[in-house]
């Protein structure tokens, strides 16, 4: 049984983080999280500004609400939580703050 949840959870996961053309900015939020909108305006803003480069980045918003799983697959200990390759930002970010951890996963290939 226990193995069937943890498959479970890898599938969930896999959809969140597939390989596509653009880069994946996932904004995990909750209802009752204060500051999950500005934060998705933020990761919003920075893509935006890469958009003008003709560099595609795709905001993703998951609701942990939907997907419960994610909390403790993540580890997530906090709201809102953003997530860029492997590196994560807990809290309201600025753009500045998303848009470099962009910047990172860009240069790492």
């Amino acid at each position: 049984m226990l193995q069937r949840n943890q498959l479970e959870v890898r599938n969930s996961l896999d959809a969140f983080f597939s390989e596509s053309e653009s880069l994946k900015v996932n904004v995990f939020t909750s209802s009752t999280c204060a500051f999950c909108i500005e934060a998705l305006d933020a990761a919003r803003e920075a893509a935006e500004k890469f958009a003008l480069l003709e560099i595609p980045v795709e905001v993703i918003e998951t609701s942990v609400e939907d997907h419960p799983e994610i909390i403790e697959a993540l580890n997530a200990i906090a709201l809102p939580m953003i997530l860029v390759g492997n590196s994560r930002i807990i809290g309201l970010p600025r753009s500045e703050d998303i848009e470099h951890l962009i910047h990172q996963m860009m240069l790492a290939g």
